[in-house]
């Protein structure tokens, strides 16, 4: 009986506990248009570019490449300095297949041995490279293991600053910092595997983040995509921050070379959501933007098709069995989202109004 006794005071601890970091699926999250945010259309200055000397518990900062290759494959490059995630100065390197198959490289770098500059954006390491060759275009590699990508990324669509006259947003008084070095840009290089190297081209982009405290006390969750549509480039963002009073719904709509619009206020709404069966933490599968101003107006809906990445961050982050378990039932399951989408909308433009439609990736991040 008292064997019978403990295992079922065992089991009840083990609910309680695998409770502690349930969070509820949402019938909806909107997001709403209070009033018209201009945050302008200012591109960033070199300081925004550079790295930032910053004082914090835990700071870190990333500068994030992106292309979408004319052979199908699409590519992912990161250079943490350092990590959110291990605190230490890393490179990442992902590269998919037309059918989104994935294979990723991954390197610690010994601090002593990585410079970036705080003047403007120039970063070299043991496994790759950022440099500047003038103010429309970049020169980047990754070298990590039998793989090099180098690339020179120009830009088409310009960068973004969002910033606020009578705002706090990116001031010394937030934690959390984010500018788009080019909107657009058309990328060519070389990728290396195996001694094998192809020349590839195709469409990318480039942004920068950087905070000064671990980012999961920071913000439970974001939605964050980018459609290219034509001569449309369209950045968005929902950041739901733990500070009700930080809102940071950046809505970036750029034609052709020109920046139309940079706000902090379009609605967005999510909806239609699903829980992953391992991860369980839940996303949206339809994500509605919309903005109106006397000058601009811009509706557009986003539905999911394919999810292509889930990523557990406490793996990643290197905890496995018990302390898995312990972390991921009493404290938080963090967890990255890549979603496949189909597009639909229009864009005015002085009363004049164009249809947009097609496929984008959108991404879902979150710390609870």
């Amino acid at each position: 009986m008292n064997a019978l006794r403990k295992c079922l005071v065992l089991l009840c601890a083990l609910l309680l506990c695998a409770a502690c970091t349930h969070v509820r699926t949402p019938d909806e999250l909107v997001s709403g248009q209070d009033s018209v945010r201009d945050w302008g259309t200012r591109p960033p200055d070199p300081g925004d570019r550079a790295r930032h000397e910053i004082d914090g518990k835990q700071p870190f900062e990333w500068w994030y490449f992106d292309g979408h290759l004319d052979d199908g494959r699409t590519f992912v490059g990161v250079f943490h300095i350092p990590s959110f995630v291990s605190n230490r100065p890393a490179a990442t390197f992902t590269l998919y297949s037309p059918d989104w198959e994935r294979q990723d490289y991954v390197i610690g770098l010994d601090p002593y041995n990585v410079y970036a500059s705080t003047r403007d954006v120039h970063i070299e390491t043991s496994a790759g490279f950022v440099r500047r060759v003038d103010e429309n275009t970049y020169h980047v590699c990754w070298d990590i293991d039998d793989m090099r990508a180098e690339f020179t990324f120009a830009q088409e669509a310009p960068g973004w600053r969002p910033y606020e006259d009578d705002g706090d947003v990116n001031t010394d008084r937030r934690d959390f910092f984010w500018v788009v070095h080019q909107g657009r840009n058309r990328v060519s290089g070389t990728i290396t595997q195996n001694g094998k190297t192809t020349e590839v081209s195709g469409v990318g982009y480039a942004d920068h983040n950087w905070g000064s405290r671990p980012l999961n006390e920071i913000t439970r969750r974001w939605v964050w995509g980018r459609i290219v549509s034509g001569e449309y480039t369209i950045i968005f963002a929902d950041v739901d921050h733990y500070d009700t009073g930080t809102v940071s719904r950046p809505l970036y709509v750029a034609r052709g070379g020109e920046m139309l619009l940079g706000t902090g206020s379009p609605a967005i709404s999510q909806r239609d959501f699903a829980t992953h069966p391992t991860i369980r933490r839940f996303y949206p599968r339809e994500v509605d933007i919309a903005y109106s101003s006397e000058d601009i107006s811009v509706d557009i809906r986003i539905f999911t098709t394919r999810m292509v990445e889930d990523v557990d961050l406490l793996a990643i982050a290197g905890y496995k069995g018990v302390s898995h378990w312990l972390i991921a039932n009493l404290i938080a399951r963090p967890a990255y989202f890549r979603i496949m989408a189909e597009y639909e909308g229009t864009i005015t433009i002085n009363g004049e109004t164009e249809a947009i439609s097609g496929s984008s990736i959108y991404e879902v991040m979150t710390f609870e």
